[in-house]
């Protein structure tokens, strides 16, 4: 089953998958050209966006029925931004996609199977875990996958705390002051708030965010870490 905003596609319309394509990750060098030598100095890679291409045919005589089943796989499809799917052979993993391109069916060939629908993922082109995982913070914990996971630290304070700190051993994020109320401090992005209002100007300024990565890691401070493992496929 093909599910999109957890809704499978099958159940919006009898639809025969021909073929699920999911491109791999567009990849990138950002590099510096040399003023005098020849050649550029590579800085790092850059991982772009990646498509799913599904294929199907609709075999369906009636052209009145046909054209209904269209209109309700184009109402599946449509969204107004980037939603999870869920597709097979991608067991208990996530996709943020939005559709690109809708179906052109032919009047005629109601036996037709190379109908497709086609997704991009923009914002977040890896596959992540539909469960998130936590653990307090100064607690061990390993994270599993290929690709950095979503991650972050959240803390609820009753008053203001003022000279808190979170380092994972190598980086350390240090608050001059953290006011009362819901904080968030969103490693993946690099921002830090409490409620709705960003706390970043009492981010120490020889301070550096902690890079989430693969593999064991140990965050102290006060709070909890939350994480998504990813992969590239």
């Amino acid at each position: 089953m093909i599910y999109f905003r957890n809704v499978a596609l099958e159940s919006v319309a009898p639809v025969k998958i021909e073929d699920i394509r999911v491109s791999p990750i567009a990849r990138s060098a950002v590099v510096r050209d040399r003023p005098i030598l020849g050649g550029a100095e590579f800085v790092r890679a850059h991982d772009g966006t990646r498509t799913v291409v599904i294929t199907f045919g609709l075999l369906e005589q009636d052209y009145e029925k046909r054209q209904a089943y269209i209109d309700a796989i184009t109402r599946w499809a449509r969204s107004e931004k980037p939603e999870p799917m869920q597709i097979p052979f991608h067991q208990n993993r996530m996709l943020d996609v939005i559709c690109t391109g809708l179906p052109e069916p032919s009047a005629r060939q109601w036996w037709e199977s190379r109908l497709a629908l086609t997704f991009t993922a923009y914002d977040d082109p890896y596959f992540y875990d539909t469960s998130e995982k936590s653990v307090a913070c100064g607690t061990a914990f390993f994270v599993s996958g290929d690709a950095p996971p979503l991650m972050r630290i959240t803390r609820t304070l009753s008053s203001a705390a003022s000279n808190q700190a979170y380092s994972d051993g190598t980086d350390t994020m240090a608050f001059s002051t953290i006011p009362s109320g819901n904080m968030v401090i969103d490693l993946s992005r690099q921002t830090a708030a409490v409620g709705t209002t960003s706390i970043m100007q009492y981010f120490a300024l020889t301070s550096t965010f902690i890079i989430p990565r693969t593999g064991s890691m140990t965050i102290t401070g006060t709070g909890t870490v939350y994480w998504r493992e990813r992969w590239t496929s």
